[in-house]
């Protein structure tokens, strides 16, 4: 399957639209802000009408997966916020936009049924977003029932490095059977990326979500003992699906994802981009009970719980570990 020109487009539409993202980011953030809400919502729809217009475009017989609706887009926004995301749009489409195409951009491919189907998440890392740290848009192509190309476009990719380079952000991005690269989200040479090749779950950077209501910490904890884990041994806390781009770029060595409520299943736009790119990272990705991710089961990873990512060497140790933890469904 040659998907050459989907990739390159899908990198073009992820950088415009992590753009948005930055403008709003620099326009509508403020420090001493109480509700984050307002700019969040702003650049979710901003971005995702700007991506449905280009997939509309570019691919029309394709499906979408995303969040965001247009029915939400007129109820939930007043008319300063609508007004807010027409102009945003407008600005990286380079002509008016009206709302009319806003909302037809945004669902666009929705009621389809097709061999392909597009899954987006437009903003993906709220609290990343508001506080000047981690958050992606993440694109991905899904055809015979598996995410066939990912793209992760991360204004804060280096954000919170000791030396990051001169422009903090990067685009990731993979394709099946062809490897995963990374480039300046400036655009620029691209660099092949691969998994760390660490073997010792001791001295492993293990990843994190960095919200709480994200992560039941004493899962993480139980793993984290099993594998002969100490106090010291490194973690870090990050948003959004940069967590696969750091495994994958070999800046992390495992992540480890278990939402507190059982009855949790995750989003396909969650995880299908970063999937892409681990695995042509040459990592491995599993939910906790070592099983492979089903994506055809509509919007919701039904049939899986929770999330393992691992450079691959370290993979047969977690799971052992998350045996002898006790874990149980």
């Amino acid at each position: 399957m040659t998907l050459s020109f989907e990739l390159e487009t899908a990198k073009t539409i992820a950088r415009i639209a992590a753009g948005i993202c930055q403008n709003i980011q620099a326009e509508l953030v403020s420090p001493s802000q109480k509700d984050g809400r307002e700019p969040v919502t702003i650049a979710d729809y901003a971005s995702q009408a700007l991506i449905g217009h280009a997939l509309s475009e570019n691919f029309p017989d394709d499906a979408v997966l995303s969040e965001e609706r247009s029915e939400e887009f007129m109820l939930l926004l007043n008319d300063r916020q609508r007004a807010l995301v027409s102009r945003f749009v407008t600005d990286a489409v380079g002509g008016y936009v009206f709302e009319e195409q806003v909302c037809a951009w945004l669902d666009f491919g929705k009621q389809k049924q097709a061999e392909r189907t597009w899954i987006v998440d437009p903003i993906d890392g709220t609290k990343g977003f508001l506080g000047g740290r981690h958050y992606c848009v993440a694109i991905a192509l899904m055809a015979g029932g598996e995410p066939q190309l990912g793209v992760l476009a991360s204004p804060g990719f280096y954000s919170d490095q000791d030396d990051p380079p001169a422009d903090t952000g990067a685009l990731i991005y993979a394709m099946r059977g062809a490897g995963a690269y990374k480039e300046s989200l400036a655009g620029g040479e691209r660099e092949p990326i691969q998994v760390s090749l660490n073997t010792d779950p001791r001295a492993a950077t293990l990843l994190t979500s960095f919200e709480a209501e994200h992560t039941d910490w004493s899962f993480i904890d139980d793993v984290s003992r099993a594998l002969g884990r100490g106090p010291d041994a490194p973690r870090r806390a990050l948003d959004s699906q940069d967590k696969y781009a750091m495994i994958a770029s070999g800046l992390g060595d495992m992540y480890l994802r278990v939402v507190p409520d059982p009855r949790f299943r995750e989003k396909l736009w969650d995880h299908a981009a970063g999937y892409v790119v681990v695995s042509e990272a040459g990592g491995r990705v599993t939910d906790v009970a070592g099983r492979p991710f089903d994506w055809t089961t509509g919007t919701r990873m039904v049939s899986n719980r929770g999330v393992i990512v691992t450079n691959r060497f370290l993979h047969d140790a977690v799971l052992d570990a998350v045996a002898r933890a006790g874990w149980a469904e």
